[in-house]
């Protein structure tokens, strides 16, 4: 089933790239209660944020803060930081935690950025039959859809893109693979103190 988004809320995907060292970023992103999941990625992008915040001057403000990061030579931290609005969540995971995540070392797991026109026929039902597709975004921005995959024989991934191939006026699909899950729906984990949530936001809004 799907879900439109809150209105009064605005719900992204956030697409961060760095360079050099993270660990300011990670500490930045990892302590905002409004940043609901890093996932660190391969691909164009170093990091996939899932994020909710209250309203436009909200998002402009943690957009300076992450900005005005610098490295120690007094270079930028972030080369580009790309919002894209959630519109419809089409399928997501009902129950999974950070701790799920963590022990899926033998899975293959990705990211996948589809741009193409939501009314392509057969495009939605294909996906939501997958057993390896977990999560459809529909988005606003460069891309149409974000779409989380997760399956054990990465043969399996290339058959569902052969499929979606096929569809017509499918103009543009970038896979990232996922290296790490460095938070999930507000959980975080360090040798220290084993698991823990963040601050907790009563609305919930998450989208994988």
């Amino acid at each position: 089933m799907k879900e439109i988004m809150n209105d009064g809320i605005i719900h992204a995907i956030v697409m961060v790239n760095n360079w050099g060292n993270d660990d300011e970023i990670l500490k930045i992103i990892k302590n905002n209660n409004h940043i609901i999941s890093i996932f660190h990625i391969m691909g164009r992008h170093s990091y996939l944020l899932d994020a909710n915040f209250d309203d436009k001057k909200q998002l402009s403000a943690w957009i300076n803060q992450m900005k005005s990061i610098m490295l120690p030579s007094g270079v930028p931290a972030i080369t580009s930081i790309q919002t894209q609005r959630i519109i419809e969540v089409h399928k997501r995971k009902k129950e999974f935690t950070l701790e799920q995540y963590l022990n899926m070392k033998e899975k293959k797991h990705f990211f996948v950025q589809i741009d193409c026109p939501s009314y392509v026929k057969g495009f939605l039902d294909l996906l939501k039959k997958s057993q390896i597709v977990h999560s459809i975004i529909h988005i606003q921005g460069e891309n149409s859809f974000t779409l989380e995959a997760v399956t054990e024989d990465y043969s399996d991934y290339k058959k569902l893109l052969k499929k979606i191939k096929k569809l017509k006026n499918i103009k543009h699909i970038e896979t990232q693979e996922v290296i790490s899950v460095l938070k999930y729906r507000n959980q975080i984990f360090d040798e220290a103190r084993g698991f823990s949530y963040q601050k907790d936001d009563i609305r919930m809004l998450y989208s994988f």
